[in-house]
């Protein structure tokens, strides 16, 4: 099954951004949406708008909420094309998306952080779903200690869990952003790990699913 993705994250309630997302999902038409977290701070009801509102240019958008959005998105599924993965496993035909949402507890300090055991433990539980296909882990923070990890000061903030899930699960691509000043794309063993930038400053990234997988960062600029 072939596939054509468009991924997003760290809008933070830029409506500039959303109205040029919506008018890229319009143009391009991809398979499907993936939306990596920070949907809008502290504001899950405004968060849902603004995914009903891309999910109205026609296409199902996929996503989890950030470490700024609250816990109260985690649970949150709108409508029929627009599904949460949070702690969950869906699938589009043969590819599974598995998703965590938040961040572990970080320097940051904000609304939706949990310990690394709670994070091993929504990651378990969103793997009892997964029986085969090709994997692809939607992570708000990336796996610890790559390119996608480290803030201006050098030090790496992701994942230990999502970093050893990736390890033993070896999804073919990670999706993640949360780190605004590391965008990159990196590997982890077989895996591509992509953070596709801030959509708040124009920044996404797409996949392009065939026999061979294809990842691009782009601008909306």
């Amino acid at each position: 099954m072939n596939l054509n993705i468009l991924a997003f994250t760290d809008f933070h309630g830029n409506e500039d951004a959303y109205v040029r997302a919506k008018q890229l999902i319009a143009e391009k038409k991809p398979s499907f949406v993936i939306v990596a977290g920070d949907i809008f701070n502290h504001n899950p009801d405004r968060a849902g708008q603004h995914l009903l509102d891309l999910a109205s240019a026609g296409r199902s958008i996929y996503f989890i909420p950030g470490n700024m959005d609250g816990v109260g998105l985690a649970a949150w599924h709108g409508v029929e094309n627009v599904h949460g993965l949070h702690g969950r496993c869906e699938y589009v035909g043969d590819v599974a998306l598995l998703g965590l949402g938040g961040s572990p507890h970080g320097p940051f300090r904000t609304v939706f952080e949990y310990s690394e055991e709670e994070a091993a433990g929504l990651l378990e539980e969103a793997t009892k779903s997964y029986h085969g296909g090709r994997l692809i882990v939607v992570s708000h923070c990336p796996p610890k200690g790559t390119k996608l990890d480290q803030v201006s000061s050098g030090e790496h903030i992701g994942s230990t869990s999502v970093r050893k899930f990736v390890e033993e699960q070896k999804p073919i691509l990670v999706i993640s952003g949360h780190v605004h000043e590391a965008q990159g794309i990196d590997r982890i063993g077989s895996t591509t790990l992509v953070n596709t930038g801030p959509a708040q400053r124009g920044n996404y990234a797409t996949v392009a699913l065939n026999e061979l997988m294809t990842v691009r960062l782009l601008s909306f600029h």
